[in-house]
């Protein structure tokens, strides 16, 4: 009988000591050690440029407050209560309408990425009017980057929508993928109620980036058509101060000209320099059109426009490139402006 109680003790203990290194197998992600950074998101418009996960979750909302007529209050109530009440309505009012909003990640990457998005998970529920979509690129105000007609892609395949359908049976994993086009993409997303969803993102190298979205206020971005017929823009989302390192545009009657040409309005291969007041460059004011050849730094001049952008026309004919100098600009820059828009 004491053998057995020995052996079984013995057993007990260990196990004890064995157990620390079992669970230290099981520990995937112990602390620091995690092999990705983790984002909660917190604002409405929330920007990333880094990789890892984003996190959202939004509880039920609280049940809106009773109408004023139903409240129990006495004769006697006083003007404070009153206020409070009608405060509580307008809160509760506010919150309604915040529950209709949409709202974004917005993700960019350096210039030479693009962007990969995987939904991990969403619990977005459609029939209480929750709705996700991934943009390939940029919306603001219901314009994008990069502009409809400069994109290789129809605005139908650029946008993809989904969401839960609770009632549909089997169900099917809520695992999506998505990648973009260039260095911007965009995770909309409305949650009028409870939901939640864990984004991955994701920056893949590229060796042909044509659309650009700045990231940096002062950087030096190399922008090259690389044979195709295709229009590359790359845009600042503030007014800017732009400059060119190097340029090759056009055939070579053009660059054979002894000086960079600015107004080069009439020729189909151009560096278009101007600025908007949104995301949409197609209707953007020019400043100066630009083509030719050099390997000098050019003159700086200054767009003072919400949105800043350099777009390369190209027909496909020749090898255009441009090396754009570009930081943000401030009052000192004024004398040299060659585009005001208004305000």
């Amino acid at each position: 009988m004491k053998l057995v109680v020995y052996c079984y003790l013995s057993m007990i203990v260990l196990g004890v000591q064995a157990w620390p290194t079992v669970k230290r197998s099981f520990e995937l992600y112990p602390g620091a050690a995690m092999p990705y950074n983790v984002h909660r998101i917190a604002d409405c418009m929330h920007v990333a440029s880094e990789p890892g996960d984003y996190i959202f979750k939004k509880s039920a909302a609280s049940s809106p407050s009773a109408p004023l007529t139903a409240l129990n209050y006495k004769r006697d109530a006083t003007l404070l209560e009153l206020e409070a009440v009608t405060s509580e309505q307008l809160e509760a009012a506010a919150a309604a309408a915040a529950a209709e909003s949409v709202c974004g990640l917005y993700v960019i990457g350096e210039p030479d990425t693009i962007v990969e998005i995987t939904m991990k998970h969403y619990d977005v529920n459609c029939e209480s009017g929750g709705l996700m979509a991934f943009v390939d690129g940029w919306e603001l105000n219901g314009e994008y980057f990069p502009a409809i007609k400069d994109h290789h892609r129809v605005i139908e395949d650029r946008v993809s929508e989904f969401c839960n359908n609770n009632k549909q049976w089997p169900r099917f994993s809520n695992k999506k993928f998505f990648r973009s086009s260039q260095n911007a993409a965009l995770l909309q997303y409305r949650i009028p109620t409870r939901g939640s969803f864990v984004a991955n993102v994701r920056f893949h190298k590229i060796s042909q980036p044509c659309n650009i979205l700045v990231q940096d206020t002062a950087a030096i971005y190399q922008m090259s058509n690389f044979g195709h017929a295709r229009n590359c823009t790359l845009s600042a989302l503030f007014p800017a101060a732009v400059s060119l390192g190097s340029l090759r545009i056009g055939g070579k009657t053009v660059r054979a000209q002894e000086k960079i040409n600015y107004d080069c309005h009439q020729y189909e291969d151009r560096l278009d320099i101007g600025g908007s007041a949104g995301l949409d460059t197609t209707s953007m004011e020019i400043a100066s059109a630009v083509c030719g050849a050099t390997t000098e730094l050019g003159p700086e001049q200054a767009v003072f426009c919400g949105v800043t952008s350099v777009r390369l026309v190209s027909t496909g004919r020749f090898q255009n490139q441009a090396a754009i100098i570009i930081r943000k600009a401030d009052e000192h820059d004024l004398d040299i402006a060659t585009l005001l828009c208004a305000l």
